[in-house]
């Protein structure tokens, strides 16, 4: 039981934390940070994942030998949460709140996100991550994140389902 209860509050924190980092990746796209910004919003949508494998672990859904195989790579986060990017794209979600431009978000990518940090270089070019991260590029990520949380609070608080991925992935 003790075990239920530590994945229990790591599905709790780990929900917590996203919502702290995408509030402060729309500070940072506020203040013009794209590429901060970026990076932080992107690590939202890792802790949201893992915050959903905690919580299928809590529920009886994903054992811990493959919560941690999940867990400590990036990539495989990214592959659990990836409904999100879909999520995002559909109507009436593709649509921005603010401006009602249409979004079209591209899956998110790890190689973007290591560029939201470390200037890079290639055979023709150094780049900074402020030349490698844009306003949309943000946005996109920020809109994922939202909808991601959207959907999550949706099947937990208005359906009604438990908590994790079983109420809507199918």
């Amino acid at each position: 039981m003790k075990d239920k209860k530590l994945y229990y509050s790591l599905y709790l924190k780990a929900h917590n934390n996203a919502v702290d980092l995408l509030s402060e990746a729309e500070m940072l796209l506020k203040a013009h940070h794209y590429a901060r910004s970026y990076f932080l919003a992107f690590t939202a949508l890792e802790e949201l994942s893992k915050s959903q494998a905690a919580a299928d672990v809590y529920t009886g859904l994903l054992d811990t030998d493959n919560f941690l195989k999940i867990y400590t790579f990036h990539d495989k986060k990214m592959d659990r949460i990836q409904w999100a990017t879909l999520d995002a794209n559909e109507y009436p979600n593709n649509i921005h709140p603010e401006t009602g431009k249409i979004f079209h978000v591209t899956k998110p990518k790890l190689k973007k996100r290591e560029n939201s940090l470390y200037t890079s270089i290639n055979l023709q070019a150094v780049k900074t991550p402020k030349e490698s991260i844009s306003r949309s590029d943000v946005e996109e990520m920020i809109h994922t994140v939202n909808i991601a949380m959207h959907q999550i609070m949706l099947m937990t608080e208005y359906y009604g389902h438990q908590i994790g991925t079983k109420g809507f992935m199918k």
